[in-house]
C-alpha cells in the first residue's frame, strides 16, 4: 500500500486478538500503530521500537485534538478496529472523525450480537439493544471483515444490507525440525496410555468445567486431559485429579514441540460458545495431531470442510467427550485415528492459512481505504483523486482487476498444485490396488487349484475305501480255515 501507517484500536484483553493484531504489524508491509482501549485504561504502543505510551483518559476528552495532531503526524491513513465493545468503538470513531479517513472492522467474534456472550449459560440469540449499538458502526465501516464464513453469516444474517469479506486468519510457517521439549517432571511420573491435549487458555466459555468434569468421567480409562495452557481454576501447573494435568504458559513456537513432548494422540476443543476462527486448531493441525471439536463455529466448519479430525454430539457433556475419547484412543479406535493423520499429511494450502496470504489481502485492502492525512483534506488533491480514479474509472478500476486476477491466479496455481499431488497420490494407490487385486486373485486361483487336488484325491480314496468295503465283505463270507491261510499268506510276505 502506499506510505500511510495504521492505526489498529483493540481491547486489552489480549488473548487470539492480541497475536493477529501482532502478525499483521510484523508481517504487513505498511506501518502499525496499536491503540489498546478499555473503559477504564488507553496505551499506544509502536511496535516497530517497542514503545508503550499510557494516555491520561481525562487529558484525552479535555482536549483531543493534541492526540489528533499526534496521530497525524504519524502517518495514519486508516484505522482498523479489532473489537466493537464501546470504549474501542468510541475511540474508532473519534479517530476516524479527528483525521478525516475510515475506519475497518474484523470482527474476531459474535460478541458484536451479544455484550455477555462469553458468559456461561448466554443466550445465543442477538440481543436488540445491543445490536442497536454495533450495527450502525459496522454499518458506517468502509470495510468489515470475518475470519469465516460462519461469522461473515452471522453478521450478515443479522446486520441488514451488510456485506462482510471473509480473510481467514493466518499463521506464520513453523519449522518441523524445530526444538525438543520435554514434559513436566510431575507428569512423566505418572505418564498415562493415551494423552489428548488442550490448548490455550481455558476459560467458561472454551469449556473448562467439562475439562474439569473429564477428570472423573475418564476413570480407569488409561487416558488424560493435558491443558498445554491453563483453566480459569487452576492457572499453575501440575495435576488437577488423576486425569488432567495443567501444563501452564507456552510461547506460540512451542506447540508442536509440547504436543510431540506429552505424546497427544489427538486435540480436544470442548468449546462451549461457537468460534470465529481459532488459532489454536491452526497449530495442532500445523502439528499434524487430529482435533475433536463441537458441532457448530468455525471449528466445525474448518473440520468439515478440510478434514483432520471430527464433531462432537451436539449438546456434548464430559461424559460425551469422555465416550468419543474412549472410541477414538482405543484399539477399536486405532484405524480410524491413523487415517485422519494421514490426511493431514497430505498437502492443503487452505487447512493452515498462511501469513503471507492474510496480509497481502489485508494489504490490499488498505491500499484501497487509506488516505494519507498529512494535508488537509482537499477533493483535488492527488491522493483523493487516486481514490476516486479507482472507484469510479473503469480504466482505471482494471488495474485492481489485474491485481485481483493475478491473486485468483495465484490461488489457482496452488489448488492444481495440490489437486495434481492428490491425483498422482491416487493413481499410485490406483497402481498399487491393481497389483495387489492381480496377486489376490493369482492367490486364489492357486488356492482354488489345490482345493480341486485335495477334493480329486480325496474321491479317489474315497472309491478305494469302498472298495475294500467290499473286499473285506467278501473275505468275512469265506470259511474260518480258508481266512486264517489267507491271512497267514499275508503276513508272511510282508515279512
Amino acid at each position: 500500500m502506499s506510505s500511510c501507517a495504521v492505526l489498529h484500536i483493540t481491547s486489552l484483553l489480549g488473548g487470539g486478538v492480541d497475536r493477529h493484531v501482532r502478525d499483521i504489524a510484523r508481517a504487513a508491509p505498511s506501518r502499525h500503530i496499536v491503540w489498546h482501549t478499555a473503559d477504564t485504561a488507553d496505551v499506544i504502543e509502536i511496535p516497530a521500537s517497542g514503545e508503550f505510551l499510557p494516555l491520561d483518559a481525562a487529558a484525552l476528552e479535555r482536549d483531543p485534538a493534541k492526540l489528533a495532531a499526534w496521530l497525524r503526524a504519524q502517518g495514519i491513513g486508516l484505522i482498523h478496529a479489532h473489537s466493537v465493545g464501546r470504549a474501542a468503538r468510541r475511540r474508532a470513531s473519534w479517530a476516524a472523525q479527528a483525521l478525516g479517513i475510515a475506519f475497518v472492522v474484523t470482527l474476531h467474534d459474535v460478541l458484536f450480537l451479544r455484550r455477555e456472550g462469553f458468559e456461561p449459560g448466554a443466550s445465543r440469540d442477538p440481543d436488540p439493544r445491543w445490536l442497536s449499538e454495533t450495527a450502525p458502526f459496522l454499518r458506517a465501516a468502509a470495510a468489515v471483515i470475518a475470519p469465516s464464513q460462519f461469522v461473515a453469516s452471522l453478521a450478515r444474517g443479522n446486520v441488514a444490507g451488510l456485506e462482510v469479506a471473509v480473510i481467514p486468519n493466518g499463521s506464520p510457517r513453523r519449522d518441523p525440525g524445530g526444538r525438543a521439549l520435554e514434559a513436566r517432571p510431575e507428569f512423566s511420573q505418572r505418564r498415562p496410555r493415551h494423552v489428548a491435549a488442550v490448548l490455550g487458555a481455558v476459560g467458561p466459555h472454551k469449556g473448562s468445567a467439562i475439562v474439569d468434569g473429564l477428570s472423573r468421567a475418564l476413570e480407569g480409562t488409561g487416558i488424560a486431559i493435558v491443558v498445554i495452557g491453563y483453566l480459569d481454576m487452576q492457572i499453575v501447573p501440575g495435576w488437577r485429579g488423576d486425569h488432567v494435568f495443567v501444563h501452564g504458559a507456552y510461547d506460540d513456537d512451542d506447540v508442536a514441540p509440547l504436543l510431540a513432548a506429552y505424546a497427544a494422540e489427538l486435540a480436544l476443543f470442548p468449546n462451549l460458545v461457537p468460534e470465529s476462527f481459532s488459532y489454536a486448531l491452526s497449530d495442532v493441525w500445523d502439528a499434524g495431531v487430529p482435533a475433536l471439536v463441537p458441532p457448530e463455529g468455525a471449528l466445525a466448519e474448518r473440520v468439515t470442510r478440510h478434514g483432520g479430525g471430527w464433531l462432537l454430539p451436539a449438546a456434548f457433556d464430559a461424559s460425551a467427550v469422555a465416550a468419543a475419547l474412549r472410541r477414538f484412543l482405543s484399539a477399536e479406535g486405532a484405524g480410524e485415528l491413523a487415517r485422519v493423520k494421514s490426511r493431514l499429511a497430505l498437502a492443503d494450502p487452505g487447512r493452515v492459512p498462511s501469513l503471507d496470504d492474510m496480509t497481502r489481502s489485508l494489504d490490499a485492502l488498505y491500499a484501497r481505504f487509506a488516505i494519507d492525512p498529512a494535508e488537509t483534506l482537499d477533493p483535488r488533491s492527488a491522493p483523493v483523486q487516486d481514490l476516486l480514479a479507482k472507484n469510479l474509472d473503469g480504466a482505471l478500476f482494471r488495474q485492481e482487476l489485474v491485481r485481483l486476477a493475478d491473486e485468483v491466479a495465484q490461488m489457482k496455481t496452488a489448488l492444481e498444485s495440490t489437486l495434481e499431488f492428490e491425483r498422482r497420490q491416487a493413481g499410485e494407490f490406483r497402481n498399487e490396488a491393481r497389483e495387489w487385486i492381480a496377486k489376490l486373485e493369482g492367490d486364489v486361483a492357486g488356492l482354488q487349484a489345490q482345493l480341486a487336488s485335495e477334493v480329486g484325491a480325496r474321491r479317489t480314496l474315497g472309491q478305494e475305501i469302498v472298495q475294500l468295503r467290499i473286499h473285506k465283505a467278501a473275505f468275512d463270507l469265506l470259511p474260518d480255515v480258508i481266512r486264517r491261510m489267507l491271512l497267514k499268506k499275508i503276513v508272511n510276505a510282508r515279512s
